[in-house]
Order: structure tokens, then sequence, then C-alpha cells
């Protein structure tokens, strides 16, 4: 790693040249091919009107209009007689055709020249030509259908024009089309030599073509664990990113709604927690770029750009990604212009997100507040000695009536907005899709907010039959107000803005008697003060701006029949800056209350400026040779070399003592930290390689090796090798099948491989690194260099091994459709950081330390419900996710995310070897000692010095370990974050014009520890705290409801450490959202529109106090399922349109 001092930092010239070239280049491309879109455009739309005609004159006339120009032997023409014809807006292939059927003629395409030539009639004829058009529903050529003979590997794809050639063996055979998003449509050849085809949208799961690794199958003839989601089935889900969208969709992929935060997404994981301290996350690829960050990469895109969605899961179909396959792959593609008429698209909705009252936390109000307070002094007057008497504050606790609701106070009704325009045009040499969209979305914590800009331009052009080149350019802006504090909006670094909500006197005022905003809260005798949590937000002012700009060029060269060459370079340029001011008279918090016109020093006002620049680029070699053999035999054969390399640059400057709050910027600080300057980098090298193999459409063969090497590991360890190989049989297709009239599909598939990971934590692991450091040279501090990390250079891959067994089924005509899918992971090698002696300077160094098993099932069942004017479709899946540590290090000692050697630390996880990872570890919650029978049979807890604690009235800890004592050796494990299942469950119903969508999800068996609760259940008096404290025990008489202790001093520390009071169950079922739509029939000049309401989390059933999904680090495998007071999530209602013109 390289540090720079502040005047040193010198890499904006260098950044700006690039940017500006690769956007120069894709401009350049783009308007090219702009320009031919319009251009063949318009000089290709034929009209004629001939009625025995000669050929010569027809082609005199087709010049005219479009340029073209012709060659020919005029006696070839006059043999081949007079047309008939009558064309209109027709294209120069379509005229063509008509003008040579019956006759000896072909022609070819050259350029501008169309070359007349006779046939080459073949001495022996064994099979048939058959060609046509498919279309859309509306009549526009659809390219890249997929055209095949069923029963066979034989098969064609429709070209930009949607025109295809097939030859086929006999008059018997049957041609099936099928398309992303379309139905299937199969259709018997009867002798036609021309079949034109209309598809529709809508397919039935098993014919979904789905997009894979580098290229795209059907779902049929699929032999890993894929799923697919296609544009049209999550559409109008009032929702920022498109990440909420799937949540319920697919199985094994485990979603969460962390944080209400606007734009904040959603953590994503596949199939279960996969690393201790690597990546759990999946590897993002959109329109070929692999992304870095998943929450950063779906979040830039704009919802309505995403064409389709596809999950990886299995090795089979993750392994040729290599060591970044092992979290699973999310491959995203953008829509693209198709050939035919232009279309116009305007999405819009606008709505108001509010707090979901149900999930607010219920704190004491003003006057239990001050009851409470008031029976705290009454005990320890009672026990205690204590003699000063009940404070005069908390005497009439009637007189604050309800007090402040702090918590709502800082919440509004917020709006969102949403705004997407689209347009795409195409013809049989190119295509263009333009997308841009504006999204607003206010927090429903006040002065928090916030907005995208995104633009997406695709386009794609055939220079002649052998040559395509393309381009996508993507830019895209976020800004983001009061909106980078963190999950937990961090106003003072010890304690977040929404759990000082919670915890501040609800007896205190927001305001002074003035109406002003007051600074602070405090005079309440015994509890701490704290900043104004109003005041705070609404005078910080934190604003940052994220630009991005992605970009794909390719070229694609198809030769010798059956090979094609694709040679493509991506991009991912990042910038991010912000701004952050925070005055005087908001710098506080936690027993601190802000000063107005502060001195110099920590309470002064203060500001940071972050800059970051990151540029990823890749670059991608393909090779893919195809063939089929006899009619039976088909393979596919592809080779690929990819180069990807990361470099990333940041300030951070942190300055203090600014003259006055009136001016914010850091120009005007008198005290600067540089926090961070920093450059680091890593580099990415691959060879690949994949065959698929397909016998008579039935016997599937895919096998995959991929050899990645990486700049992050040790000089012996940068290679790793990935194989995979994946089977599959259709054995619906047997002979002896065929008696099952209701059994339209069957496939059994099984695939086995090796992944790996190599996200570290950090680039440079695996040598040691060097910081700034100074020392006294004679009695001057001097400035030198120090070595700061141990490196290691035997570290290695993450290594997983993966088996997986599936069964693909359709039933009565695809009526029901049934995937089954189960799976076994070992992975090895798993990457963290161990603790080493603290003789040799250090702490930790990462290293391979342990083994994890992974194992589960998954089932999808999609049905037809009602096929008629009311119509009715289902799905619902469900997986099963289970793990196993065998093995942590060389003694195999637990991980724990804090150390437990005292009977108060706060150990909140534990990772040990025979169990799941990141259970929950803390004391058995046993009750109160309800009287003295009770607490001389129970275990006492005694303090570090030995004086016993426990008393009637106080906590009862179980004694896990039977010696009488309740000590650390009692803690154990208290609760699993991990679910026992995730499910999805969705319900389309449309009846005439008339729409509805409802989308369900939800998870069963996992527990979630309120990190809040060991404060608010303080039991000392020094904050607010739920309802349930007033039922604590005051006497005998008095036992409360037997769970919460007396106030006895010196005794609340265990009831507040780690037990099982905290941990709650967090399973829960989530309406995520349900749609009503009207789509208006028959309106002039327009293709469609529609109309629609909305609600986005519509009600969540849990018996959690809060959202249930939230965790403070996210799906982490080691820490995750606490609430530490995230920012609620929001429910959504808006109304929007769609319109297509």
């Amino acid at each position: 790693m390289k540090f720079y001092a502040p005047g040193k930092y010198r890499t904006g010239r260098r950044i700006a040249c690039k940017i500006l070239l690769v956007m120069k280049l894709a401009t350049v491309l783009l308007i090219f091919t702009m320009l031919q879109a319009r251009a063949t455009g318009f000089a290709q739309q034929i009209t004629l009107s001939e009625h025995q005609t000669s050929l010569r004159e027809i082609f005199r006339k087709i010049k005219k209009q479009t340029g073209f120009n012709f060659l020919y032997n005029p006696q070839m023409l006059k043999e081949a007689g007079n047309v008939t014809l009558e064309v209109k807006s027709a294209s120069l292939e379509e005229v063509m055709d008509k003008c040579l059927a019956g006759r000896s003629l072909t022609y070819a395409v050259t350029g501008n020249i169309v070359i007349i030539k006779k046939k080459i009639t073949a001495l022996v004829q064994q099979q048939l030509t058959i060609g046509g058009q498919v279309t859309n529903n509306k009549g526009q050529p659809m390219p890249g259908v997929s055209v095949r003979v069923k029963g066979t590997a034989t098969g064609a794809s429709t070209g930009a024009d949607g025109r295809y050639r097939l030859q086929v063996p006999d008059n018997n055979v049957i041609l099936v089309f099928s398309f992303i998003g379309h139905a299937t449509k199969e259709v018997p050849v009867n002798g036609q030599s021309v079949i034109n085809v209309q598809l529709t949208e809508g397919s039935t799961a098993l014919n979904t073509l789905v997009v894979v690794s580098y290229g795209i199958q059907r779902k049929r003839d699929i032999v890993g664990a894929i799923d697919g989601v296609q544009a049209p089935e999550i559409r109008d889900m009032p929702v920022g990113t498109f990440a909420e969208k799937l949540q319920g969709k697919m199985p094994g992929m485990q979603m969460a709604q962390a944080s209400g935060r606007p734009g904040q997404g959603m953590d994503l994981r596949i199939r279960g927690a996969a690393s201790i301290g690597g990546s759990n996350k999946p590897l993002v690829v959109i329109d070929g770029i692999p992304m870095l960050g998943v929450n950063d990469a779906i979040n830039n895109v704009n919802p309505d750009e995403i064409e389709t969605f596809s999950l990886l899961k299995d090795a089979s179909a993750t392994a040729l990604y290599g060591s970044r396959g092992a979290n699973g792959v999310v491959i995203i593609t953008t829509k693209r212009g198709k050939a035919g008429k232009s279309r116009i698209d305007f999405n819009a909705y606008y709505g108001v997100a509010t707090m979901m009252k149900e999930l607010k936390p219920d704190v004491m109000n003003g006057t239990e507040l001050a009851t409470y307070m008031k029976g705290f002094y009454e005990d320890k007057a009672r026990y205690e000695n204590y003699t000063g008497g009940i404070p005069a504050a908390y005497q009439n606790p009637e007189e604050y009536g309800e007090g402040t609701d702090w918590y709502s106070l800082l919440m509004r009704d917020a709006p969102v907005q949403s705004y997407s325009l689209s347009f795409s045009t195409g013809n049989e040499r190119s295509t263009l899709s333009v997308i841009g969209g504006y999204f607003n979305q206010q927090g429903i914590m006040k002065n928090s907010g916030y907005k995208r800009y995104s633009l997406r331009i695709n386009a794609d052009m055939n220079l002649n039959d052998h040559i395509r080149i393309g381009a996508n350019l993507a830019p895209s802006l976020q800004l983001e107000h009061n909106n980078r504090q963190g999950t937990n909006f961090n106003v003072d670094g010890q304690r977040a803005i929404l759990a000082s909500a919670l915890m501040i006197p609800s007896m205190g005022s927001p305001y002074n008697t003035d109406g002003s905003l007051a600074l602070g809260i405090q005079g309440f005798p015994g509890m701490f003060s704290w900043a104004n949590p109003l005041r705070q937000l609404l005078e910080t002012n934190d604003d940052a701006t994220r630009t991005r700009l992605l970009g794909n060029i390719y070229t694609e060269i198809k030769f010798l029949k059956d090979f094609s060459f694709n040679t493509s370079f991506n991009y991912d340029i990042g910038l991010f800056a912000r701004k952050k001011f925070v005055p005087s008279t908001a710098v506080g918090g936690f027993n601190n209350v802000p000063i107005a016109n502060a001195p110099p020093g920590d309470k002064s006002a203060y500001g940071e400026s972050n800059f970051n620049y990151s540029y990823n680029w890749t670059n991608e070699n393909i090779l893919n040779w195809q063939h089929t053999f006899n009619g039976k035999h088909a393979v596919k054969v592809l080779l690929g070399q990819s180069t990807q390399q990361f470099s990333d640059y940041r300030n951070n400057l942190t300055g203090r003592d600014f003259p006055d709050n009136s001016v914010e910027y850091l120009n005007a600080a008198t005290r600067f930290t540089l926090s961070n300057s920093t450059s680091e980098g890593w580099a990415l090298v691959s060879y690949f390689a994949r065959l698929n193999y397909d016998f008579k459409g039935k016997y599937l063969l895919q096998a995959s090796l991929r050899r990645d090497g990486s700049s992050r590991f040790g000089i012996n360890n940068r290679w790793g090798t990935f194989p995979a190989v994946g089977v599959g049989w259709i054995v619906s297709e047997e002979p002896f099948m065929k008696g099952l009239t209701w059994l339209s599909y069957g496939k059994i598939r099984s695939s086995y491989g090796l992944t790996g990971s190599n996200e570290l934590d950090g680039n440079y692991t695996a040598i040691p690194l060097v910081g700034s450091n100074n020392y006294v040279f004679g009695s001057t501090l001097a400035p030198g260099k120090v070595q700061t990390t141990l490196g290691n250079n035997l570290l290695s891959w993450e290594k997983s091994a993966q088996l997986d067994i599936g069964i693909d089924a359709g039933l009565f005509n695809d009526r029901v459709t049934i995937s089954y899918d189960y799976y076994h992971k070992l992975t090895q090698g798993l990457l963290y950081p161990v603790a080493v002696p603290r003789a040799s300077g250090y702490s930790t160094v990462q290293d391979n330390v342990g083994d994890i098993k992974f194992w589960g099932h998954e089932l999808t069942i999609n049905t037809r419900n009602l096929t008629g004017n009311f119509k009715w479709n289902t799905g619902f899946n469900i997986a099963f996710n289970r793990n196993k540590v065998t093995r942590l290090g060389i003694n195999n000692a637990p991980i724990a995310d804090k150390p437990s050697t005292t009977i108060t630390d706060f150990t909140d996880w534990r990772t040990q070897v025979g169990m799941p990872l990141g259970l929950f570890y803390g004391y058995v919650f046993d009750g109160v000692y309800m009287n003295q029978a009770e607490f001389d049979k129970g275990p006492k807890y005694y303090n570090a010095s030995g004086v016993l604690m426990s008393d009637v009235g106080t906590v009862r800890m179980k004694d896990v370990n039977g010696d009488g004592k309740v000590t650390p050796d009692d803690k154990t494990f208290i609760g699993n974050p991990n679910p026992d299942f995730i499910f999805g469950f969705t319900n389309n119903f449309s009846y005439r014009e008339f729409d509805l969508g409802i989308t369900m999800s939800g998870t069963y068996g996992n527990d979630l520890k309120n990190g809040m609760d060991e404060s608010l259940y303080n039991l000392d008096g020094a904050f607010n705290g739920p309802k349930e404290l007033l039922q604590r025990w005051r006497s005998e008489d008095d036992p409360g409801n037997g769970r919460i202790q007396r106030t006895k001093a010196g005794s609340t520390m265990l009831a507040r450490s780690d037990n099982s009071y905290f941990i709650y169950n967090a399973s829960h079922l989530t309406i995520n959202n349900i749609t009503l739509g009207y789509t208006f029939r028959k309106i002039k000049n327009v293709q469609s529109f529609r109309i629609y309401g909305s609600v986005q989390n519509a009600y969540i059933f849990t018996s959690y106090p809060g959202n249930p999904e939230v965790s403070s680090s996210g799906l982490n495998g080691v820490s995750q399922g606490q609430d530490l007071g995230a920012y609620p999530v929001p429910r959504t209602y808006v109304v929007g349109l769609n319109l297509s013109l």
C-alpha cells in the first residue's frame, strides 16, 4: 500500500485523461451506430406495386428507393421471366425473396451491392430447407429467437429482421420457437417451406430462456442450479433498487432489508453464508461487466433498465467465474433495441412513505418514566439506606402527561417519485435503446433523502453478415443528503441518533420556552444528559455525490460457418465526494450537551471532506465453436481469456475549530487531521473453457475449467484451478415415458465442481505493510517508517467443492412445474485473521484457518391455476440451508466477536467446531428470585472482588456447569440467527383489463438479538426504557411479571449482559407488495396504457417488536442478526402508469 502526503496527491490529470479517452471511444461508436440505424432504416423501406414487370425494371425501382446497386447477367433475368409483386414498407430481403421465389436464381448482399446469381443444385437433396419470419404480438420482427427441431440438437437463430433458415431431415418434424420472456411455440412442418410464427409474451418456467455465464440457454437444457426472472414479472413495485423487487421470487436467495435508509437496497446471500472472514456476497455481472460491491452494483442500476436477472447457484453454473464463484453469481442484462417499429415507453409513479407504526419501539412516556423514577428512589430508600428523598422532578409524574415521543418526533411522511423514459428502434442492420431515469426518495427521518439520475444507451450494429459491433454507455449520478451516516445514523460515534431517541428522558422537550430548538436535554436527577436529536438532525449537513460510468465496447466476428470470436472491453469508473459539516450546536450526544459558541476543542464545529476514485476495467476474448453432427450430436465449445484490473485512490480530511457556524468549508478550519490518503489495487488474469454436448436433445453434458491468477496472494499461491462437470437426462423424451400423458417434461441433473474466493481483508495481506511512525532522535521528534502488519506469503484461496442433484418436471402440459435441488458444499481454507504472540509486536495475521460444511434443499412450484378470462398463476419456493464448522485452525479454538473473561463481558456471537456459524452466545435467562426460598436454592453472582451481588428480586441465570455460581463458564449457545428455512409466495390474477399481484416472503426459525436492550434495560435510572420496566420486582408482595429484576445498585450488569432474554424469535411473513392495475384497450396511436396502485411492505407478521430483517452487520456469516436501532423500513403507497407508444 502506498501512502501520500496531501500535497503530493497528483492523480487527477491521469484519471481525467482515462475517463475522457474511454468516453470518446464509446461516444463515437454510439453516434455512428445511431446514424447507421437511422440511415438504413429509411433506406430499406420498399413499397412496390407491379404486375408482370421484368426483374430488371423492379431492380431499377429498388435502387431508386434504397440506393443499392445490382450486379447481374442480363440473360439470366430475361430467362427468369416477369414478376407480379405487391409490397408495402418491406425490407430489402423480403422483396428479394418474393422476386426470386420459384426461380433458379439467388442473391447475395455485399456492402451496397446486390449480386444476382444462379442457384447451385445439389446432386442429391437429402434435406429440406425451411424459412420464415418470427414476430411479436405487435407484428415486429424478433431477432435472436431460437428455432430447433424438436427431439434433436438441430437448430438456428433468427437474424436482425426476425428471419431464419433451417435444414430439416423430412416433412414430419416439429419446429420449436423460443425466446426470453415469451411463450414457446411448436409448429409441425407438414410439407411447408415457409413458416411464419408470432410469439406472445409470457412463458412456462421450463421453456424460459435464461442468461448463464457467457451465454443463453433454455431452462429445459440447463444441467446446473439456475433461476431467472424476466422484467414483466417484477414491474410496478415502488422501490429504488432492483434487488428489492426480488424478494420471494427465487429459492435459495436470502434477502434482508436491514435498513430503510433511502437508496439502501438489500443484503443478498445465496445458499447461506460461505465464509467467516471473507465476503459472503455473490459476484454481480451487468452486461458482461464484473461489478465490485453487490449493494452498490445493483443499487446503481435503474430497475426499468433491466431485462433479465439470473441466479447461478451450483458449481457447474458458477465455475466459469472461478475464484469469484463460491458465493454464487448474479447475472443482469439490460434492455436492448429490437428490429422493427420504433417504440417509446414511459413509466412513472408517485407516492408517500410512512413509518410502520406497528414496528415502532415502545418506550415509557413522560408520566410512566417519571413514575418509574419515583419508584426507583423509593426502592433505593427502602433497600439501600438512601436518605436523599425523591427529587422534585419525579414527585408528581402525572404533570408530564404523554411527554415527548422522541422517536416519532424525528419521523415524517416522505414523498417518493420515479420517472423513466425509454426509446428503442432498429432494423436488420442496427438497433438502439436509450433509457433515462430519475428517482427521488425522501427519507422518513427528517432532513434525509436520496436522488438518482441515470442514463443507459445500448447500441448494436451489423457491419455485414460476419461482423457485429456494439457499445453500452451507462452514466449515473446519486445524491445523498444526511444519508451517509451508516445504518444507524451515527452522530457522536457512541450512540446512534435513533438509539438516543429511545433512551432520552421523555419528560424533556426539544424546544425552549420561546419555541426555539433546545441545545440539549438535562436536569433530570439520576439520568444522563443528551444533545437534542431533533436539532442534530436538522442542522447537520452531510452531502455525498456518487458518479458512476459503466461501459462496454465489443466486436463479434463470425467465420468458417461454425466459429465466432468476441472481444470486449468493459469499464467501471466511480467518483465519490462527500462534504459534511456539523455546527457546534449539533456536536454532542450521550452525556454531552452542545455549546452554542464553543471555543476551540472537541466541542467546536467540525467538517469532513472525502474523495474516492476507482477504476475497474476488464478485457475478455472468447472463441465459440458449435456444430451438429448427423442431426443428433450437438457440440458447443467455448475458449476464453480475461484480464481485470482495479485501482482505488482516496483522501479523507477532517477539520475542526471553525471560527463560527456560518462557514462550512474546510479552508475555514484551523486544525486538520488527514485520516486516510491511500492508493491501492489488484489484478486478475484468467483462462477458461467450456464444453456442451447434447445427444438427441435428451442427454446433456457440460464441462468447464477456469484458471485464475490473483495479485492478492503470495508468489507461490497466486494461481487456482476450478473445474466443474454437469450432466442431465431429459427422461420425458424416452419412449418408455410416452405413456405418462400427465408428464409433459421431466429432467434429472447433477453437477460437481470446485469454486473459490479471493475476497481477502485487504489487497496486500500476503506481504508486510509499512506506515508512518514518529520516533525520538536525540531530543527531537523525527518522522519515520515502521512495519505495521505481518504478511503471509503462504496465503491461498478459499476453495469450495460442491455437489448438486436436481429434478425439473412439468405436469399436465406444464400447468404445474416443479424444480427441486439438493446441494452439499465443503468450503476449505477459510480466510480469517488469527492471533499471534504479542511478543511479535502484532496482534493478528491473515491465514487459511478452517473448513465449513454446507448443505440444503430447495423447492420451487409454479402453477397456472386458471387460464380462461379469469387467470390465476401461483409461485411458491422454499429453501432449507444448513451449515456446520468442521475445522478451525490448528487447535480448533472457537472464534468469538469479543473476549469473554469477566462476568459482564458482552460476547454476542461464537463460532465453534461442530456447531453452525455465528451462534448467539451468553447466559440462559432463568427468571427472577421471587422470594427468599428461591434465592437460597439458586446459583449466586459475585462481582470481581468476590462480593455477593445476587439477592432476592435480582435476575437468575442458569448454572450451566452446576458449580453453584454464575460465572463466564456458564455461558452457552442461546440462539441461532440462521433461519430453518426461507420462503416466497406469489399470486398473480387477471380478469379482462384488471390485474392483481401479491408477493410475500419470510423466514422461519431464526433468532435476532436486540442490542438496544443492553441499554434500555439498564434499570439504574440513567435512560428511558421499555414499558415492561414498570413491572419490575419491588417486593415479595409486589413481584412484578417475574422477568424484570429489582433496581439494586451493582446487580443490574448481570441482567444487562448477553443472555437469552434479549434473544427474540425473528420468524416472519412479509407481504412485500400488493399491486392492482387496469389496462386501457384500443387507444389510437397507443400500444398500451396501464394505471396502477401499489403498496410496498404492506404488512409484516412477526412477534419481534421491530423490523425482523434488521442486522447491524448485514448478512455477515459470523456476526449477523443484531438490532442496534436501525433506520426503520417504511411502508410505501404509490400510484403509477405504464405508457407505450
